[in-house]
């Protein structure tokens, strides 16, 4: 019975150590398959900016505002960047583009009607610094996701307690649109209740993001019919912040290693020149973007897709009766591995790629390059890298979102 038992033990110790061994690299199989490689942040990048896009000038915000270049190529010299909520500025990568989009993107569009004022309550009053509006779903009191769409908004509004402004587009039955300061919001309870909001024309801020900053656009308006939070947003890269050891040695390493993690990342004007700044991908070093201009039905006309072609301006983007001229917007991003390439890890990543779209060419003259490049390539710091290029069509991309469908890259 003693060797029986004993038998057993050692028999059940075995087994326990064989399963915990399966279980073991059963789990390290799982974390293989499921971790995220280089360049997986790209994909869904070019999903998020594809809905952007697609949503930007809802509401009456003109075809040269709605989607447009905010800076191509930005250089260090530029000292381009956003400061964030805190204060801290946010740096654009040197070499990189930044692209713009307005409009009510991120919250769904309501009906809205004025609820004070003058004329009956049917146009903004004379002093428009104080202007009450209820704001309710588009689609009527039958539609079940009314609530859900007010909710959205509600969450939106509320959000401003994290920033200091938000701002609210208003537009008439001719599509003409006016910016206001969201002074006081307030949500009766229970179900069917509509929101009230209260308005300033007249911010300062709120004047300077109306159509082509129209000082009076607010009393150019006729009966105020739809409306929403308006979303003021750039995509573009950030430099990152500073190197320090192990990823930068600032007596070995080249320059371009001083700042060796910039990330993706997307800018809200949240007020007083501050912006909400989101990061949306880490070791994310490139960002280009080519503008294709046409006519309806036109084959596009790329403008910076490649080496020596510039961005176009903002007023070449409509025509002269003010329609876009925008058809087609192509971008392309390039992610790199977050630690350097070490000897012993197989064939050694190439140390130069051709530059994206119109990129600068490394050594340039304006800091551009990627990531450990040097004019010395013998001082050049390897990664392993991955570049996507993606290709938006504006008009399939707005319809398909009217269905209810995710925007189409490819």
């Amino acid at each position: 019975m003693r060797e029986l038992t004993l038998t057993l033990f050692l028999v059940g110790v075995v087994i326990a150590v064989a399963v915990r061994m399966i279980d073991l690299r059963t789990k390290l199989l799982v974390v293989e398959k499921d971790a995220p490689g280089i360049g997986s942040v790209l994909e869904p990048a070019a999903r998020a900016l594809s809905r952007d896009a697609a949503e930007a000038g809802r509401v009456g915000v003109p075809p040269g505002e709605a989607v447009r270049p905010i800076a191509d190529n930005t250089s260090a010299e530029d000292g381009a960047g956003y400061t964030d909520g805190s204060g801290v500025p946010v740096v654009v990568r040197a070499g990189t583009d930044q692209i713009g989009l307005r409009g009510v993107i991120r919250t769904p569009l309501l009906g809205v009607r004025l609820t004070n004022g003058a004329e009956g309550g049917t146009r903004i009053p004379a002093d428009a610094s104080s202007v009450w509006l209820r704001a309710g779903p588009l689609s009527g009191a039958g539609d079940s996701s009314g609530g859900d769409k007010l909710r959205a908004v509600t969450e939106g509004l509320g959000a401003a307690a994290r920033r200091a402004k938000r701002f609210f587009l208003v537009a008439d039955r001719e599509g003409r649109s006016a910016v206001a300061l969201v002074r006081e919001w307030r949500r009766p309870p229970g179900p069917g209740g509509a929101l009230e909001i209260l308005l300033d024309f007249t911010d300062a801020e709120a004047v300077r993001l109306n159509p082509r900053g129209e000082t009076d656009a607010a009393r150019a308006l006729g009966d105020p019919l739809t409306g929403g939070l308006l979303d003021d947003i750039v995509w573009f890269v950030a430099r990152g912040p500073a190197g320090r050891s192990p990823d930068y040695d600032a007596v070995n390493d080249p320059l371009s290693m001083k700042f060796p993690h910039p990330f993706l990342a997307v800018a809200e004007f949240a007020g007083n020149g501050r912006w909400e700044i989101a990061h949306l991908g880490e070791d994310v070093e490139e960002f280009q973007v080519a503008w294709g201009l046409g006519a309806p039905g036109e084959e596009a006309t790329w403008r910076g897709g490649a080496a020596g072609s510039p961005a176009p301006e903002a007023r070449e983007l409509v025509d002269p009766d003010g329609r876009s001229r925008l058809s087609a917007l192509k971008f392309a991003w390039t992610a790199k591995a977050e630690h350097r390439f070490m000897r012993g890890d197989g064939p050694p990543p190439p140390l130069e790629s051709p530059p994206l779209l119109n990129a600068p060419a490394p050594g340039s003259g304006r800091d551009a390059g990627p990531v450990g490049w040097d004019p010395d390539e013998s001082r050049r710091i390897p990664f392993e890298r991955e570049s996507k290029e993606f290709v938006l069509n504006l008009g399939d991309a707005r319809s398909r979102m009217l269905r209810g469908e995710p925007p189409r890259v490819k």
